[in-house]
């Protein structure tokens, strides 16, 4: 059976992304989802826009699909413009190309992502997933 993510995991990348964003001041929502883009777990802070969990949650789809960060994603992407809009369309509200979700390995599989809104700039997204997803 293939590397699953647990509830306790999920729980732990939950709190690690939580104190890394109150230690980064950033009002943000925070979003796990499984290796097939699905919620699994999400928190939002209470001053964090409405919309930061969409958001959160299509930067981790994006991720989770791709297999790869969305920083990284966003810097292969910039040579390939009509690419990225081609995936964003694929289906509205699903996949943004921005800083802000990095996937969960377990045994070099991907699992799942962390996804997070919410910090300007988005710099701080992508230090919040990456504090999240940290063994």
């Amino acid at each position: 059976m293939p590397p699953q993510l647990t509830l306790d995991r999920v729980e732990q990348c939950l709190q690690q992304g939580k104190a890394e964003a109150q230690r980064l001041g950033v009002e943000a929502a925070i979003i796990v989802v499984d290796a097939a883009g699905h919620l699994l777990g999400a928190l939002r802070f209470a001053e964090a826009l409405w919309v930061t969990p969409q958001i959160a949650q299509a930067k981790a789809t994006t991720a989770v699909a791709f297999r790869a960060s969305t920083a990284e994603l966003e810097d292969r992407w910039q040579e390939r413009p009509m690419f990225a809009n081609s995936v964003i369309n694929l289906s509205p509200g699903t996949f943004v190309v921005g800083k802000g979700a990095v996937p969960i390995l377990i045994e070099d599989t991907v699992v799942g992502a962390v996804g997070v809104s919410g910090g300007i700039p988005a710099d701080l997204d992508h230090a919040i997933a990456t504090a999240a997803v940290h063994i």
